[in-house]
This record gives C-alpha cells, structure tokens and sequence, in this order.
C-alpha cells in the first residue's frame, strides 16, 4: 500500500486526488488548512515555516511513495477581468510566491530522505500551461510560480538523482473542478471545454506506475474543444 503525501487536499484538483488514491487503496496524508476531502488531515499553511515544520513534523520517519504537490493560490480577481496587477499588495504577492514555489522546494529537501526511503519514489508539482514560454497570464505572480516550477523539476532531477527520486512537473489547461465549472457557468471564464478531472487523474497513475527507470520531467495537457 503506497503512501502519497499529498498537498492541497481539501478541494479541487487535490481533493480529488485525495478520493481517487484513498479508493485504490493508498494511505494518503492529506496537507491543508481546512479539512482534506480524504485520507488523514495534516492541517498546516506551508506558506510560512511553520507550516513546513508541521507537515514534517506529521510525516515523521515513515516512507513516502510520493510527494504530490497539487495545491496552490492566485491573485485576487485572478482570470477575471476583476485582476488589476498594481493593486495586488506586496503581502499577496510574497504569500503567493511563498506557497506556489518556495514550498514545494522546501518541501522536497525536507522530506528527501522520506522519499528514499521507497522503491519508486515520485515528486509530482501541479504546473499550468502559464509556465508554458510565451504563454503568460497577466497575472504576474501566479505566472511566475508557475514558470519556476519547469526550473523545480529540471533542478530536483538532478538534486535528487542520487536519491533515486523522479520529479515530474504536470502543466494543465483549465481543469473540471467544480471551481472553475462554477466559474464558466457565472461567466467569470469565457465559454469552453475544460479537461476532464479523471484525465489529470490518470495523468498521475501514468506517472506514478513507472519504471524507476524512467522520469518525464514535464507533461502538458491542452485543452480540446469537440468540434
């Protein structure tokens, strides 16, 4: 039984992970500050050192199979027409930056030795097509926290090489959570086909059921309207 740590839990695309792990059969400890949507609820902001001290704390000596880094944050207004870049406070552009990049590093090096510990150890990061070069949003925190996850990955595969940890970076367009369906629906997003949830979930189990031999550093899903 494998067991993924898995961050941002308790909504949207890493609650359902959450679910889909727990119903195949894995101890999924689950991080976030309201309660995850399955598995054991490590409840912690890994936005501050704090944070990131409870988590290891939590995970204590035990093994990880996997480091699933699916959560994140964005701007206020963020993908609306309501986003304006020169009010965003200096306090959201640290906080924003401190979760969706700072620690998923410092999270890999803190739990490293956790990872090793398994005969596959995965890392897998939650990108955006955002990171994608020239394909920026306006917004420009967000966008830079998601063009330094590609750094991330390139950088850890070869940081944790010796540890036998891959590192996988997952670049999704927009994604069917019941977030961003209730987006499209109030008009906040322009009309369109989002991509499925159980083909980023699938994504992961692609990922996940790997040789060890074998590390795709980044994967991107576009989507693909019927036509």
């Amino acid at each position: 039984m494998p067991t993924y740590l898995l961050i941002g839990a308790s909504r949207g695309i890493g609650g359902a992970a959450a679910q889909h792990f727990v119903s195949r059969g894995a101890e999924v400890l689950g991080v976030s500050r309201s309660p995850a949507m399955a598995g054991s609820w490590i409840k912690a902001d890994i936005g501050t050192d704090e944070g990131i001290e409870q988590v290891v704390n939590a995970v204590g000596d035990r093994a990880l199979d996997g480091l699933l880094f699916l959560g994140g944050t964005w701007e206020q207004g963020a993908f609306t027409e309501a986003y304006d870049f020169v009010s965003s406070s200096q306090r959201e552009v640290r906080s924003l930056i401190s979760v969706n990049l700072t620690a998923p590093i410092l999270l890999a090096r803190s739990l490293a030795l956790n990872l090793a510990k398994a005969t596959n150890p995965r890392i897998i990061l939650n990108g955006a097509l955002s990171g994608l070069p020239n394909a920026a949003t306006p917004e420009v925190a967000n966008a830079a926290s998601k063009f330094g996850l590609q750094g991330v990955a390139q950088s850890l595969n070869q940081s944790l090489q010796a540890y036998g940890i891959g590192v996988t970076v997952v670049n999704p367009g927009n994604v069917a959570t019941p977030e961003v369906m209730e987006d499209i629906a109030a008009g906040r997003f322009g009309e369109q086909v989002p991509i499925p949830i159980e083909d980023v979930l699938q994504t992961y189990d692609y990922i996940l059921g790997l040789s060890a031999n074998t590390v795709p550093v980044e994967i991107y899903l576009f989507q693909i309207s019927p036509a």
